[in-house]
């Protein structure tokens, strides 16, 4: 053995740090996993996990991969140190390059989707051809794999937070409609309307209704032989809103985005030909619910009271259309807009206008005089972001007026604004109360919504001797009614949860059955049978009974998505989507008893 190898052994080279690879796989895997998990519990309706967790987690599943990956590569990556951080400082430039030339909808979804999945098709591409590793060809495969998050535009989401898209050049549907009647965002008709005033008969007053509980007085659907409506009109395109409609004599009226404007807009019901429209200027928009006002406008004494999305409301005459007054909520109670429009339809009592400004710098309710616009009373307490709207409700032979919000469910007397009495229910922000309270006859009031896993609640309100009490008479968290708003049947509630419609017991929230998928849709209850407007466009008509679900007849109406409250006034069945309205007839109605 010679003295060098006796006693200078070969050092032995040290072992290449090179698992990017396998690094890269497991943090994409963990990634999607974490996405994946996130969007599992969106759609189940156990309410398992909490909404904050869920949404959480499919919004920064990719992210946190990406974020894995990064911190291993900078730490534990092949190549000198410098050269590591070098290389993620570049690929950390290039994502931000991806995120501002993505269409301003797309960028949040490009920041917490788009980039870490750009990264990892580009990775992935490399790691399984080593042979293109060199950067025009690196540069390429991320250009094609960021193509989809460069080229799209974000319309909206689904109820189920599914993204609605477009080309980035080309309008949205909605927003080709807005622009549409934007030389028609206030039209006066030739004279005034004279079978239109004080004595003309109301049939749907406004949201949801007289009581706002969505349920069909019968003279509306008398004679109806059950099967499927008939198309009598269709207006294609309207000005974008989620509102619904009333009905006044020979007329409709619905609100529209037209242009800058929100406006109120009178069609014939016979025909669907525009009467007159006017309105408030201002637009609302955003990139889960799109644009135009959300609300629905509120019918008596010849007026017609409207909110729009953006802040305001206004008064019209509804023989012309010509504004009477207009408050602005943030200039007057410093209301700050909530975060997807101002939702609460205004609701008339008396001589007031009562509204849900939906802002924690304002108060929980304002009363506006009707003939003025005048402040008749606040509340001292201020409210919370919510899209509920004031509900009017007798309770132990005392009117009241109702609001459901981030903070609770509150009553209070309708003349003063005082608080009657409370029900404190602390939700978040990110789980908005949304659905109207339903008021049953024997003073229990059942709400819920917002996010899966909050639930519903049953609170039974009385008056004792030393005043009121609210207080809890069940709970579940197996119905989520999220902005689907519920009706009564009987002893048994129904209403969508995750688009599934379900049959509840009122005596204590048990799911009786639970069937047929409808995604965010609508019901109205028309005698025993339910009325489902499915997110999609179709009408169903479900049997309203506790036995079974059965589902008598389902129809296409209109494409695209339909989160509206339909309306069924003299046999005429009134459907309408963001865009598209159309009125159906019921066969065999009658108004003869």
């Amino acid at each position: 053995m010679s003295e060098s190898t006796e006693y200078f052994p070969p050092e032995e080279t040290p072992p290449a740090r090179s698992g990017w690879r396998r690094a890269l796989v497991g943090f994409t895997l963990l990634g999607v996993a974490v996405h994946g998990f996130g969007q599992w519990a969106a759609r189940d309706d156990s309410g398992s996990v909490p909404a904050t967790a869920m949404i959480m987690t499919v919004m920064l599943g990719p992210v946190l991969g990406l974020l894995g990956f990064a911190l291993w590569w900078v730490l534990l990556g092949d190549g000198k140190w410098y050269t590591r951080v070098l290389a993620a400082f570049g690929v950390g430039v290039a994502c931000v390059g991806v995120v501002l030339a993505a269409h301003p909808t797309m960028r949040p979804y490009a920041s917490v989707w788009g980039v870490p999945l750009t990264v990892a098709i580009t990775g992935l591409v490399l790691a399984v051809a080593p042979v293109v590793r060199w950067w025009p060809t690196a540069g390429l495969i991320a250009l094609v794999a960021a193509s989809p998050w460069l080229a799209l535009r974000v319309d909206g989401v689904t109820g189920a937070y599914d993204l609605e898209t477009s080309y980035r050049w080309k309008s949205s549907v909605a927003d080709s409609a807005a622009e549409q009647f934007a030389d028609r965002a206030t039209v006066r008709p030739a004279s005034a309307i004279a079978d239109l005033g004080v004595t003309t008969p109301v049939y749907w007053a406004g949201f949801r209704g007289a009581n706002r509980t969505g349920e069909v007085p019968k003279d509306e659907y008398r004679g109806w032989d059950g099967t499927p409506p008939r198309e009598r009109w269709r207006n294609d395109p309207v000005g974008p809103a989620w509102s619904s409609f009333c009905v006044v004599g020979d007329y409709v009226f619905t609100q529209e985005q037209r242009g800058d404007s929100e406006s109120v807009v009178c069609y014939r019901a016979d025909t669907g030909k525009e009467v007159w429209s006017g309105g408030a200027p201002g637009k609302h928009s955003d990139g889960q619910s799109g644009a135009g006002p959300r609300a629905t406008p509120a019918y008596a004494g010849g007026r017609l009271f409207a909110t729009s999305a953006s802040g305001s409301v206004s008064c019209l005459q509804a023989n012309t259309g010509e504004t009477v007054w207009t408050v602005n909520l943030a200039e007057r109670f410093q209301a700050t807009k909530p975060n997807f429009g101002l939702s609460t339809s205004p609701l008339v009592a008396g001589d007031l206008v009562i509204v849900n400004p939906a802002s924690p710098a304002a108060p929980r309710l304002v009363a506006l005089d009707a003939a003025t616009g005048a402040t008749r009373w606040a509340t001292e307490a201020s409210g919370t972001a919510g899209y509920s709207s004031p509900q009017a409700a007798k309770i132990a032979d005392v009117d009241q007026v109702l609001i459901f919000n981030g903070a609770g469910l509150f009553g209070h007397d309708p003349k003063t604004g005082s608080e009657l009495w409370r029900y404190d229910w602390v939700t978040k922000e990110m789980e908005p109360t949304t659905v109207q309270p339903l008021v049953l006859p024997d003073g229990r009031v059942v709400v819920g919504g917002g996010n899966i896993g909050i639930g519903t609640r049953c609170v039974k309100v009385r008056r004792e001797a030393d005043g009121w009490a609210a207080k809890e008479e069940w709970k579940t968290t197996k119905f989520t009614p999220k902005f689907n708003d519920m009706v009564r049947s009987g002893d048994y509630l129904f209403g969508l949860e995750n688009g599934v419609l379900q049959c509840l017991k009122l005596s204590n929230g048990a799911v009786v059955w639970k069937d047929g998928r409808y995604g965010a849709g609508q019901l109205l209850l028309a005698g025993d049978k339910l009325l489902v407007v499915s997110e999609r466009g179709e009408l169903a008509c479900v049997a309203a009974k506790p036995d079974e679900y059965e589902e008598l007849w389902k129809i296409d109406v209109a494409k695209g998505k339909a989160w509206n409250h339909p309306v069924l006034a003299r046999g005429r069945l009134y459907f309408r989507n963001a865009t598209v309205m159309v009125a159906l007839d019921l066969p065999g109605w009658t108004d003869k008893e």
